[in-house]
C-alpha cells in the first residue's frame, strides 16, 4: 500500500465519503473534543482531516490545522468550513509521514480513523509525537486488531485484501503505542461491539 495508492483511493472516495462514513464514525467524532481536553487558544492538528467531519465538532475558540494527502478530500473540507463559517481553520495537503511543521508545534494532535490507511503507521505516529508539545495529548481513533485471538488472527489474514481498498485490519493498538514511546491514558470502545477504539496518550517525549 504505497502513498500514491492511498492518495488515489481517497481521491476516488471523496464524492461518497460523507454519505458512507459520516454516520458510521459520528460517535467517535463526537467524543473527540472531550478526549482531547481542549481549552481556549489550544493549537490542534488533525492528521488525516479528510472532508472536515471531525473539525466540524470542534469548538471555535481553538486554532485548528488539518492535513490530508487527498486534495479532493480537502476540497470537500474547504467547502464544509465555508458553510460553517470557519475561516479560522487552516487546511493543507501533506504527507503524514513527513509533517511540514517544527517540533513541539501543537498542544493537541488528533488522528480520526486514519492510521490504518497509511503504509507506515509507526512513522506517522512518530511524526504526530514530534510535532506535539511535551505534556500534550495525542488521540487516535481507529479500528485495531481484535483482542480476541481468533478474531484477531482472521483480521490479520484478511488484511492484504483490505489494502486494496485503502486500509489495513492488522494494526494492534498497544504495540503501536509502545513502539512509538507513547503512554496510554485511556483506551476505550467507541461503538457497542468494540470494533472501533479510542486511544488517548500523553506525550512525555
Amino acid at each position: 500500500m504505497s502513498v500514491e495508492h492511498v492518495e488515489k483511493v481517497y481521491n476516488t472516495y471523496s464524492s461518497v465519503y460523507d454519505l458512507i462514513f459520516g454516520p458510521v464514525f459520528n460517535s467517535g467524532r463526537e467524543m473527540a473534543p472531550d478526549l482531547l481536553n481542549l481549552y481556549p487558544g489550544a493549537r490542534l492538528l488533525e492528521v488525516g482531516a479528510g472532508t472536515g467531519l471531525s473539525i466540524a465538532e470542534m469548538p471555535r475558540d481553538i486554532e485548528i490545522t488539518g492535513v490530508d494527502l487527498s486534495q479532493k478530500m480537502l476540497d470537500k473540507a474547504h467547502k464544509r468550513m465555508a458553510q460553517l463559517g470557519r475561516a479560522d481553520v487552516q487546511l493543507l495537503k501533506m504527507d503524514a509521514t513527513r509533517l511540514e511543521f517544527g517540533d513541539n508545534s501543537f498542544d493537541r494532535v488528533l488522528a480520526a480513523y486514519f492510521v490504518s490507511t497509511v503504509p507506515d503507521p509507526v512513522r506517522v505516529v512518530h511524526e504526530m509525537k514530534r510535532v506535539c508539545k511535551p505534556g500534550g495529548i495525542i488521540v487516535i481513533m481507529n479500528h485495531f486488531t481484535h483482542e480476541v485471538p481468533l478474531v484477531g488472527a482472521l483480521e490479520r489474514f484478511l488484511s492484504p485484501l483490505f489494502y486494496r481498498v485503502g486500509f489495513r485490519t492488522d494494526l494492534s493498538a498497544r504495540p503501536l503505542m509502545e513502539e512509538c514511546g507513547l503512554e496510554v491514558d485511556r483506551f476505550e470502545k467507541i461503538d457497542f461491539m468494540g470494533n472501533w477504539k479510542a486511544v488517548r496518550c500523553f506525550n512525555r517525549k
